[in-house]
């Protein structure tokens, strides 16, 4: 068949418009040069995220789009991140698993209500610390392992010591067992 199969996790307001803008973005075609049809499909999906009258905008959304191409006799896939990132899927055992990097953006994301610019460099890494920790609690298989952070000096990299990190660990400790303490009493508020 002459189309395309797209599949998209994610914002569904973001998934559906990504849907009618390719519907109606003149010729897109799987007969197009696949580094073009890339191109191409980055540049709409940049111009998505850029539309200020879509409310929901989001950068946690992926789309997987595959066809069969006509110049190279064989079936494409393109995985596609909402930040403009794509990768080629060359076996179709595609099963939408996330990126560290993803899963740790969307981290950082949740704490959005913090300027880094007011923190203290205690503040920060505690911050640092949590964002990772989360990361690697809700990441997928094969992030893990002990947790090092550096501070990043004009000419050199300090890495925290081990006694620093105990210290850090606990705050970190103390603050998801305050979120946990609230989040329980405003339940049994309600």
């Amino acid at each position: 068949r002459p189309g395309m199969l797209m599949a998209a996790a994610g914002a569904q307001d973001v998934a559906q418009e990504f849907t009618l803008r390719l519907q109606r973005a003149a010729g897109l075609s799987p007969r197009a040069d696949r580094l073009q049809l890339k191109s191409r499909l980055q540049t709409l999906l940049e111009s998505l995220r850029e539309d200020p009258s879509i409310e929901g905008r989001s950068n946690h959304v992926e789309f997987l789009l595959a066809w069969w191409s006509p110049r190279e006799h064989k079936p494409l896939a393109l995985h596609l991140f909402s930040a403009g990132a794509g990768e080629w899927v060359d076996r179709w055992a595609f099963a939408g698993v996330p990126l560290g990097v993803e899963i740790a953006s969307f981290a950082v994301g949740t704490m959005r209500y913090l300027d880094p610019a007011e923190l203290s460099l205690e503040q920060a890494q505690v911050i640092a610390l949590k964002v990772l920790r989360d990361t690697i609690e809700t990441g997928v298989e094969g992030i893990a392992g002990a947790v090092q952070i550096g501070v990043l000096a004009r000419d050199h990299i300090r890495l925290v010591t081990e006694t620093e990190m105990q210290t850090l660990e606990r705050t970190v400790d103390l603050w998801e067992s305050c979120c946990a303490e609230l989040l329980l009493a405003a339940r049994d508020r309600s």
